[in-house]
């Protein structure tokens, strides 16, 4: 039996056409959670996705220096609530240049806990490594 191109053609369109549906995981709304670098995590109970985009900047005082100021660290973040995507700066040290340190986005509130790994004069860190501690709370319903 001989296949013809065009039914080939058919079903390679519809394969192609199948999108693959990101996972999501049971992440609970009030419990810190851990994102890392340029990934995205979905929650299976929200309509919600977040981004950890990118890091601004990262001038905390490493763990093992004595500093007169502790520095602080600035990161984006990407946030897809119902189909609306906005980004988001957030800081660990949200007086300085009027970054806060959480935002409120829809019915939700988005809250920087930490930025891992925190600095330290004898390990190097790459960007892949960095991951940021975020707590979402519900404030609406």
């Amino acid at each position: 039996m001989k296949t013809s191109p065009i039914y080939l053609l058919l079903i390679f369109l519809f394969l192609a056409s199948c999108q693959k549906e990101s996972p999501c995981n049971s992440y609970d709304i009030g419990e810190p959670i851990e994102v890392g670098l340029t990934k995205t995590i979905s929650f299976c109970k929200e309509p919600f996705t977040i981004t950890f985009s990118k890091i601004i900047s990262d001038s905390r005082c490493p763990e093992n220096v004595v500093c007169i100021w502790q520095g602080l660290a600035e990161v984006e973040i990407l946030v897809n609530l119902n189909g609306r995507e906005k980004s988001f700066l957030l800081s660990t040290y949200p007086p300085f240049n009027n970054i806060p340190s959480e935002v409120n986005f829809g019915d939700y509130t988005f809250v920087l806990v930490n930025v891992l790994p925190y600095p330290n004069t004898t390990k190097s860190y790459r960007e892949k490594d960095y991951s940021i501690q975020l707590l979402v709370e519900k404030t609406g319903e």
